[in-house]
């Protein structure tokens, strides 16, 4: 079993080896391998450390589309990349066990998780969808190959995950995220005659950053993908309804800032709650599966009971008596 100090030991020679910096580590909850580094001068980074499943392509993809969205004129703080002693984006780091091989040195971005907002208002909301289209509309013409491709998190193929609904335990829960898979697929052959784009593919409460009533930064692009552009929206929506006395007024306000900056067009909105329920089941059957896998790991499952709440009431609204 690895301690936690061998880790960190590994990546304090990383970074003086190959950054020049020291600095106190503090592990950053998620899934990934992740550190906020505190320099002595009060500067911090984030040190991002990728698996070797992560291909190459995908990294220099995200990469490149960070520099697209700024050339495009997206006004909102983007990570920025510091490059090692050599020049490069991604430094090899070695750790004991873990199969994680390639580091990258990221500013740190200021803000408050909009998760952590305990009261979140309608204009906050209405700027979340007006920040996602802006970020949209700026990488409109973004090509690389690396991003077409599927991932885990792709909700076009959501349906990669319906097989794990037997791992949910609560007999109600079972039914509610059946039925969600079930709406989305009967929205997924509309998908391809849908406009597509590059997207961000995901913006949850975790990677959208405020301060005051407005988003300020968008961080974390690990799964960026050629998508239809309705999935942004409809990956960020669930976040936003969760918790919400009145879920569909608070989609309402996101989907009306989005639409300020990006006309949606009616077969988009039309698939817009098939998929952000679709999201919601995905979201539930990973944490499920990861509860029967690791249940002492909490990261992995934080969001699963305001998941299970909102799809319960997005069922009733959904199926009308």
């Amino acid at each position: 079993e690895m301690t936690d100090s061998s880790v960190e030991m590994a990546i304090h020679d990383c970074l003086a080896e190959n950054y020049r910096i020291e600095g106190s580590l503090q592990r950053l909850p998620g899934e990934n391998l992740n550190y906020l580094v505190s320099t002595s001068s009060e500067e911090k980074f984030v040190l991002k450390i990728v698996d070797d499943h992560t291909p190459q392509e995908v990294v220099e993809m995200e990469i490149e589309l960070l520099e697209h969205a700024k050339s495009a004129g997206f006004s909102l703080e983007l990570p920025y990349i510091h490059r090692n002693y050599k020049g490069c984006n991604e430094t090899r780091i070695k750790i004991p066990i873990y199969p994680h091989n390639r580091a990258r040195l990221i500013g740190y971005v200021h803000g408050t998780e909009l998760e952590n907002i305990s009261d979140i208002s309608i204009k906050l909301l209405k700027n979340t969808g007006k920040s996602l289209a802006r970020f949209d509309r700026a990488i409109e013409s973004f090509e690389h190959p690396a991003a077409h491709r599927s991932h885990r998190w792709d909700l076009a193929e959501a349906g990669q995950h319906v097989d794990k609904i037997q791992l949910i335990e609560n007999e109600v829960l079972r039914e509610n995220v059946a039925w969600a898979f079930e709406l989305w697929g009967q929205a997924k052959p509309l998908l391809n005659d849908l406009p597509h784009q590059v997207i961000h593919g995901d913006g949850n409460s975790e990677n959208l950053l405020v301060d005051d009533d407005r988003i300020v930064s968008l961080v974390d692009f690990g799964d960026c993908l050629h998508a239809p552009r309705i999935c942004e929206l409809a990956i960020c929506l669930p976040y936003m309804m969760m918790d919400q006395d009145d879920p569909m007024e608070a989609a309402r306000a996101v989907i009306e800032g989005y639409c300020s900056v990006i006309e949606l067009s009616d077969e988009e909105l039309e698939v817009l709650f098939p998929l952000a329920c679709g999201r919601l089941a995905v979201t539930i059957c990973m944490a499920s599966a990861r509860l029967s896998e690791d249940p002492e790991n909490e990261n992995w499952f934080a969001s699963l009971a305001p998941a299970q709440n909102l799809l319960g009431k997005l069922r009733v609204i959904g199926e009308p008596a």
